[in-house]
């Protein structure tokens, strides 16, 4: 198999979110999902326990009822909030709370590449569910949240580094989890087994992505201790 990037620092600077340029008419060979999954398997596990399960889907009816949870994701979360004006989902995702007119475009345009994975998420070739079975954490920060969710996300982004070397855009679609329930039943999870995140899969049209807009590196990292200025 052709391997279209192998320069691993282009790789880890490239791999962008790709919603608007994947490429739906273009079919994604098991055996490439298999092997950058084999690939990911072998990131960081807390613990040195496997707690996780992979759920790709490929089936035109079983989409169809992602799709439609995840509209309504969409409608719940982000549209309904914002067109009542709901404070925190406003300053959390609004253009119009960005301080400059460069941030609120590209805030706006991100909004934009969301709500059209939406409307086509039945037509996006592979969907793949990564899924735990360890102990839900009870705080989101302490206790066994850093366990929990630092071992399947290093599996995540190993299995999106992977799929970009060969050519492939994924999205880390987290806001899924707002409907575990209801896809754990669409899934056949089984009990005690709760889907973490939603990563949409295709060929990307072109493989030219460049480095994400960032703020610079000494605005957010420091030596010692946060409050040495010096």
């Amino acid at each position: 198999m052709t391997k279209y990037i192998s320069d691993i620092d282009e790789v880890l600077t490239t791999t962008r979110t790709v919603r608007k340029r994947m490429d739906f008419d273009r079919p994604v060979e098991r055996e490439v999902i298999e092997e950058c999954l084999g690939m990911a398997q072998q990131a960081s596990v807390g613990s040195n326990k496997e707690d996780w399960k992979f759920v790709v889907v490929t089936d035109t009816g079983q989409k169809a009822k992602l799709a439609r949870l995840y509209q309504q994701v969409w409608d719940e979360t982000v549209a309904g909030p914002l067109e009542r004006g709901e404070e925190a989902t406003v300053t959390r995702l609004s253009p119009t709370t960005r301080g400059t007119d460069e941030a609120a475009a590209r805030q706006a345009k991100i909004l934009e590449g969301v709500k059209y994975l939406v409307d086509h998420l039945e037509q996006v070739p592979v969907l793949i569910f990564a899924c735990s079975s360890a102990p839900q954490p009870r705080r989101a920060i302490g206790g066994s949240a850093s366990g929990y969710y630092g071992s399947i996300f290093p599996f995540v982004w190993s299995l999106q580094l992977a799929l970009r070397s060969r050519g492939l855009g994924s999205v880390l679609a987290t806001a899924m989890a707002h409907k575990a329930a209801e896809i754990a039943e669409v899934l056949d999870l089984p009990e005690g087994c709760h889907p973490v995140t939603m990563v949409p899969v295709a060929y990307t049209k072109g493989l030219d992505f460049r480095r994400g807009a960032r703020r610079p590196l000494h605005e957010i990292v420091r030596w010692e201790r946060w409050s040495d200025l010096d």
